[in-house]
């Protein structure tokens, strides 16, 4: 478990704050500091940000960190980094449950239609992943 003094104190709105200083900016060092991976540091700082700055609905607002300050979000990305990876990965390219990611319609995020999309994303994710593992020929050769 993350120490509670090693994370930003739980957010709350505020005006303009200097470059570097967003919660979002507390976060990612603070993530970086515990050992998180940079790429996945990066992609929370942006999760963070995006949720507040799009208005995302109030639970996704609390899963990326704006109750606890990022608490739970950092244990969550610490004990199991691909499955929070690919949970953030999809809250962007749907900015947070808003738009579907290939053709833009919006939709609730209490729709029932997210689940099927999910499913979707995850099968297309699963093919591009497994292409870059074997040498897909997508690629011009080297």
């Amino acid at each position: 478990m993350i120490p509670p003094s090693a994370l930003p104190a739980p957010v709350r709105p505020a005006g303009m704050a200097v470059p570097g200083s967003y919660p979002w900016d507390h976060w990612e060092r603070a993530a970086l500091a515990a050992g998180l991976a940079r790429e996945l540091a990066v992609l929370g700082r942006a999760v963070m940000r995006e949720a507040s700055q799009h208005g995302w609905c109030g639970r996704l607002q609390t899963e990326c960190g704006w109750r606890d300050g990022g608490g739970a979000m950092l244990d969550r990305a610490l004990r199991h980094a691909g499955r929070t990876a690919a949970r953030w990965n999809w809250l962007m390219q749907t900015d947070g449950l808003r738009f579907d990611p290939w053709d833009h319609d919006e939709y609730y995020e209490d729709s029932p239609c997210w689940k099927a999309m999910r499913a979707r994303w995850n099968r297309e994710q699963a093919r591009l992943s497994s292409s870059r593992d074997h040498g897909s020929n997508n690629h011009p050769p080297s």
